[in-house]
């Protein structure tokens, strides 16, 4: 089965009958269970009833019990900590700056424990230059390793965050991964780019969550240039600042059209990688388990909010930059390594401009900072943000 406007459907290998995620909106509310999370059951929320994706199955689970995460009932959480059902409180683009300066808005999703990480737009600049070197790193940019400095309680939320197992794991494979040409922009189009690239990603993480004993299936994927309903909720192309999101609630990546034409063009394809790499991030943070970490970690720090947001958001891109490295020789990026740090330096995040009490992604240097380590470190073990410098997630 497919979506009308995307490939995958739902994932695969899921019982007939079996929905692939909780209601539409929120997710569902905790239940005792010991932590790290267990698979348990949820009932939809008041009001909510599980929505018919096209392309997923429909059976007798609807409106019924299902499997679904659990936290512990010391922890509590109450959803959506950023708002109602329905918001999605994205941030706001950052203040246009003087001078001769050209702002196109981009950024990354907001994760929002309403299961939905959205892709928004931030300021964007673009470059020219090449470099090509026997081993692909962008000159100039950050190679580290974070290493956690304090030892919180193990077994806690906290430590989970700090030393998850897929810190541990190597480089992800190398992939043999052409761009498609984005041609005119159009949905045939860019619906022949994510798909490209799409498979790509999930051949080159699969092997890290097989290691980590997570042999789940791929998440799902739908390009839409049209309403589209969701087990996030509903949206329409050119809604806010939405250009993709990723829905924990199903494990399905969704990629608007139309926003990213108007943000970007067909021209600017290396924004089009990094967003699709970074939404994929977030997926990586749910197989693995950070997402909920973190969902239990705020319940229990709620004055470390914002903080712990641009540490998730700089994680995912984190991890889009170590895929990126996978496939810098075949994509190509090696010959492009100029535009690749200007745009990550660029393109995604908020400007120095927006007030402390709304900065969730972290600062465009920031969001630069963490796909260059990514890349130029080339495994999971650069992406620990939660163990970083409160400086470097700004």
């Amino acid at each position: 089965m497919s979506s009308p406007y995307g490939y995958g459907g739902p994932p695969q290998g899921a019982p007939p009958g079996r929905p692939v995620g909780p209601p539409p909106g929120v997710l569902p509310p905790p239940q005792a269970a010991p932590w790290p999370p267990q698979q348990g059951g949820y009932r939809p929320g008041p009001g909510q009833q599980p929505v018919q994706q096209p392309g997923q199955y429909q059976g007798p689970y609807q409106g019924q019990p299902y499997p679904g995460q659990q936290y512990p009932p010391q922890y509590q959480p109450q959803f959506p900590p950023y708002g109602g059902t329905g918001q999605f409180n994205g941030f706001q683009p950052p203040r246009k700056r003087g001078g001769g300066l050209r702002l196109v808005l981009l950024g990354f999703g907001i994760l929002t424990f309403i299961g939905i990480s959205l892709a928004v737009l931030a300021a964007l600049l673009g470059s020219n230059g090449s470099q090509n070197t026997a081993e692909p790193k962008v000159d100039g940019g950050p190679e580290i390793v974070p290493t956690p400095t304090t030892s919180p309680e193990k077994g806690t939320a906290e430590d989970y965050l700090l030393n998850a197992d897929v810190y541990r794991t190597g480089p992800l494979p190398v992939q043999n991964c052409p761009a498609t040409n984005l041609g005119s922009g159009s949905l045939t189009s860019q619906k022949a780019y994510y798909e490209r690239l799409f498979k790509c990603l999930n051949d080159a993480w699969r092997p890290i969550f097989r290691e980590l004993g997570q042999d789940k299936p791929d998440p799902g994927l739908v390009v839409f240039d049209q309403p589209v309903t969701t087990a996030c909720g509903n949206f329409q192309p050119l809604s806010g600042r939405v250009l993709a999101f990723y829905c924990y609630g199903n494990q399905v990546m969704y990629v608007d059209v139309k926003q990213m034409n108007r943000a970007f063009g067909p021209q600017q394809d290396l924004a089009y990688l990094m967003t699709i790499a970074h939404e994929y991030g977030h997926h990586v943070q749910g197989i693995t388990g950070l997402f909920y970490a973190r969902a239990v970690y705020v319940q229990e720090n709620p004055d470390k909010k914002l903080e712990s947001s641009r540490r998730n958001e700089l994680q995912a891109s984190c991890f889009a930059g170590v895929f990126s490295k996978a496939v810098a020789r075949t994509y190509p990026l090696t010959s492009r390594l100029n535009e690749f740090k200007e745009q990550s330096s660029n393109s995604f995040g908020e400007s120095p401009s927006t007030p402390a009490d709304e900065r969730t992604h972290g600062l465009a240097t920031s969001q630069g900072f963490w796909i260059q380590n990514g890349f130029n470190v080339g495994a999971n073990k650069a992406c620990d943000t939660f163990a970083a410098s409160a400086d470097l997630v700004q």
